[in-house]
């Protein structure tokens, strides 16, 4: 059993709530493998003149006596300013909080290994760090686009200095390996733990008889790189060539919202694709088990935890070529995947599915479950995310 103390920018309000619940699942998977868990949660707070620009993450507070298993959690927030104003500023007022979070959970008990959520967090909790002679290390859960911000003000030396010092740089997926090591100017360091997945007891059904129209979902954040956009443009072209007897539900929220329900509505669409909107966890499984192929031609995935909860609940699955689901998805085995950025390769995938006998791509989709649920859980994840902190405190030993 390990003490391990967890400092993130993510975290959910609710257990079942959003954003970021991996995050506490990864926290709580870790508890229930025996080690004292405690969470610091940092958040940002604007003038109230300006608290409707601050992103949703920072939002709310949490219900800390709900996380049963993790020993501690506790929300300090810190100045900020929406859309990297005065990032200098911004800085300085994060640093000062993860340090005075940091100093506050150590002085009250040394933990044996700290886990930071994000490059954001690592520069302001590393001079505590280097006092203290603690094992650290920093998870990556995604390539932030943001180039102003990564190289702004002297960001990307910042980090840098931070990353390159800590004992593991740990990414979610593979693809993630350049832009951490870009980052951290180092590679020796940078080690692959996959997320994980809670498997749903509903699984989805098999309708029979299996003749109504194929129930395709997709679960994202509406922003640009998930690939909404062409999945919509692909769905067109397959409802022009007759393979038109399907129905599509968008879950989830983001800038892209409006333009892509504008894009649906001008392509004909509008009949057969609905948004959703934001459903809590719990709301997604329950949609998951209605659908037959969850589909997200995302061209920006670290990981996509999405897709394993797919695959987890019994649908074929469908995600891109050299991104975070192609680690586990294996083409034709237990999902399929489509080129990146390509409308053609959704059509070519997608119109078999829609249009011939399904028993084969069913097939696919009962061993992408198997898989998943044997391989992807949770509890694998905290084995692995343990091996990692051990061989980091390891190496710190005298």
């Amino acid at each position: 059993m390990r003490d391990i103390l967890i400092l993130t920018p993510w975290f959910p309000n609710q257990p079942d709530g959003w954003p970021a619940r991996f995050i506490s699942d990864s926290a709580l998977a870790l508890a229930e493998l025996g080690h004292r868990v405690r969470v610091g949660v940092l958040r940002g707070y604007a003038p109230s003149t300006t608290s409707r620009l601050v992103a949703a993450e920072h939002r709310g507070t949490v219900a800390v006596d709900r996380f049963e298993g993790i020993e501690s959690i506790r929300l300090r927030r810190y100045p900020t300013l929406p859309g990297g104003l005065l990032r200098g500023l911004t800085n300085r007022s994060l640093d000062a909080a993860v340090a005075r979070i940091a100093k506050d959970f150590i002085s009250e008990r040394r933990p044996d290994v700290l886990l930071v959520h994000t490059e954001g967090l690592a520069p302001g909790v590393m001079p505590l760090v280097r006092r203290e002679g603690l094992p650290v290390a920093v998870v990556l859960h995604g390539q932030n686009t943001n180039t102003a911000y990564l190289s702004a003000g002297g960001q990307a030396e910042r980090f840098r200095e931070a990353l390159s010092a800590v004992d593991r740089l740990v990414i979610v997926g593979d693809p993630l390996r350049g832009y951490a090591e870009r980052l951290a100017g180092r590679s020796d360091h940078v080690q692959t733990v996959w997320n994980g997945v809670h498997a749903p007891a509903r699984m989805r059904a098999r309708p029979q008889p299996d003749n109504a129209p194929v129930e395709l979902i997709s679960v994202a954040n509406l922003q640009e790189g998930k690939g909404v956009d062409l999945l919509l443009s692909a769905l067109a072209r397959l409802r022009s060539d007759r393979a038109d007897h399907w129905r599509l539900r968008i879950i989830g929220d983001g800038p892209q919202r409006d333009a892509l329900q504008v894009q649906a509505t001008d392509a004909g669409l509008s009949d057969r694709v609905q948004f959703l909107g934001v459903r809590t966890n719990a709301e997604v499984f329950d949609e998951l088990a209605q659908a037959d192929v969850f589909v997200l031609p995302s061209y920006r995935e670290a990981f996509g935890l999405a897709y394993l909860e797919a695959m987890s609940t019994g649908l074929l699955t469908v995600g891109v070529e050299g991104e975070g689901p192609s680690q586990f998805i294996e083409h034709g085995a237990t999902g399929l995947l489509v080129a990146p950025r390509s409308v053609e390769s959704i059509v070519e995938t997608l119109g078999p599915v829609l249009s011939e006998p399904r028993h084969k791509w069913r097939a696919i989709a009962a061993a992408g479950a198997e898989h998943v649920r044997t391989h992807c859980t949770w509890q694998a994840h905290a084995a692995k995310l343990t091996a990692m902190m051990e061989r980091a405190i390891a190496g710190r030993a005298p």
